[in-house]
């Protein structure tokens, strides 16, 4: 017998194996050093190029760039771009969307060969055969498409945890934000309070020289001046801390934002309580975590429909081709991998018990919910009302003062009334400092509350895209920053 035939057939064999995995992916070595991603930070900059175009993109653009100043809303969407927090939840939800895209892809079958050798084959005849077995899954009961519609749900869950991300970023640098404003604010006070201490003092160690007044009330005056001076030294350090919080925050170097000029404008003043109904709906439509439950849940109901349809076999259907002695041989044969139904039914029994629990974690979050918001309205009505006071309480020693400054004009009162005077109305206003520092932490524990900006409601800055993707406002990547009544 000519040989040639088996060549042939084990060709055959070949190219059929080398179609099965032709071009394949090649590995691509990428090492991760401590030392470039340190680098890499260190480099980072509010004037970077790519951030202009992402606030760009988020209907964000300055005017001029490298912008002249940045307030809380660029901040926040700075932060978003930059933070590893983020883009950490982003690479989680690109695995996500790959474990989708592989779930939709074809079953993989198998080949095995059977090369077989016959030591009684006759005279002139080869006593090689070879066979070949393909084996091709059967999908019954619609496994694959349940395990499918499964990783579509924990997709949307990674979305959720995107979103929740990029809030958890923007309220630490609200939060830090406001610290940082404060601590501006206290330095003016206090610097402010600290130059009338010292002209009281001087005042002092006047009429004391004069006989008018005793060594305890210049010793009184230079103890307050001291005091003034720790506070002041307290408050400069508090400012560094608070500035770090904000560097920390945006994912930026410290000496990088120390270069920026702030705006604080939006924090001058708070806005009013919302009505208690309208906070009670927003949270309850607005929350992200109510809204990953509700994804959580749609993720244990596929989970269910999967353990149901686990409940077929699994069949391969194994055709096959046999070559032996110029005899062609086909057979086909079936293998069924069937499940023990106890085992089947108990599966199921704990998807669904797992389906039950998440019911209600979702309805113990909503209760909890209901009553975080509450709270923390009824805490923020009270600091904005407070707030409210100590304004007018200022406006009230101004108009003291004011007067005192008239009466110093006609001789009616002396100069260490006039310094008193003034004085008192900038202990007010540091009063007033911390009634606001107070007025803005109730603002953004209502807002945590919410989730939703209540000071920047059109604020709209989206995740930063996957990698490829093109830089553009998404909102549903990010539905934390929106309003989505």
């Amino acid at each position: 017998m000519e040989p040639r035939p088996l060549r042939w057939y084990f060709a055959w064999c070949a190219a059929l194996a080398l179609a099965a995995g032709c071009a394949p992916v090649q590995y691509q070595p990428r090492p991760l050093e401590a030392a470039v991603t340190e680098q890499s930070y260190a480099a980072r900059t509010l004037a970077d190029s790519g951030l202009r175009d992402y606030l760009s993109a988020q209907g964000s653009a300055a005017a001029a760039w490298p912008r002249p100043q940045w307030d809380l809303a660029a901040l926040s969407i700075a932060s978003v771009y930059w933070h590893p927090e983020v883009a950490l939840a982003q690479a989680r939800l690109a695995v996500a969307v790959a474990e989708t895209a592989t779930s939709r892809t074809r079953q993989p079958y198998t080949l095995t060969a059977r090369p077989e050798l016959n030591s009684k084959a006759d005279a002139g005849e080869t006593p090689w055969g070879l066979g070949v077995l393909v084996g091709l899954p059967i999908d019954l009961g619609g496994k694959r498409a349940a395990r499918t519609a499964q990783l579509e749900r924990q997709q949307e869950a990674a979305e959720f945890e995107v979103a929740a991300a990029a809030w958890r970023v923007r309220s630490r640098l609200r939060r830090h934000f406001v610290e940082l404003y404060v601590a501006e604010r206290t330095l003016q006070a206090l610097a402010a309070e600290q130059r009338s201490r010292q002209s009281l003092v001087a005042l002092a160690e006047r009429r004391e020289q004069a006989g008018w007044s005793g060594v305890a009330d210049t010793a009184a005056a230079r103890a307050r001046s001291a005091e003034g001076e720790v506070a002041l030294a307290r408050a400069q350090a508090r400012r560094e801390q608070a500035l770090a919080g904000v560097a920390e925050a945006a994912g930026v170097p410290l000496e990088a934002l120390r270069r920026e000029r702030l705006d604080y404008s939006a924090l001058e003043n708070p806005v009013a309580p919302p009505a208690d109904d309208a906070l009670r709906r927003t949270a309850l439509l607005n929350r992200i975590d109510l809204r990953r439950k509700l994804a959580d849940y749609a993720v244990a109901e596929a989970a269910v429909k999967l353990e149901v349809a686990r409940q077929y076999p699994d069949i391969t259907l194994v055709p096959g081709y046999f070559w032996d002695a110029d005899e062609a041989i086909w057979s086909l044969a079936g293998l069924g991998l069937v499940p023990p139904r106890a085992r089947t039914r108990a599966l199921v029994r704990e998807a669904e018990a797992r389906r039950e629990a998440e019911q209600h974690a979702f309805a113990a979050l909503q209760a909890a919910i209901i009553a975080e918001a509450a709270g923390a309205s009824a805490r923020y009505r009270s600091a904005w009302e407070t707030l409210a006071a100590a304004r007018r309480q200022i406006d009230a020693l101004r108009a003291r003062h004011a007067h005192v400054a008239r009466q110093f004009d006609v001789g009616h009162a002396d100069r260490m009334e006039l310094v008193q005077s003034q004085l008192d109305t900038q202990v007010a206003e540091r009063a007033a400092v911390v009634a606001m520092l107070e007025a803005q932490q109730g603002l953004s524990a209502l807002e945590d509350a919410l989730q939703r900006p209540l000071d920047n409601p059109d604020l709209a800055a989206a995740p930063p895209p996957l990698a490829g993707a093109p830089q553009a406002a998404d909102p549903a990547l990010n539905p934390a920053l929106l309003d989505n009544d």
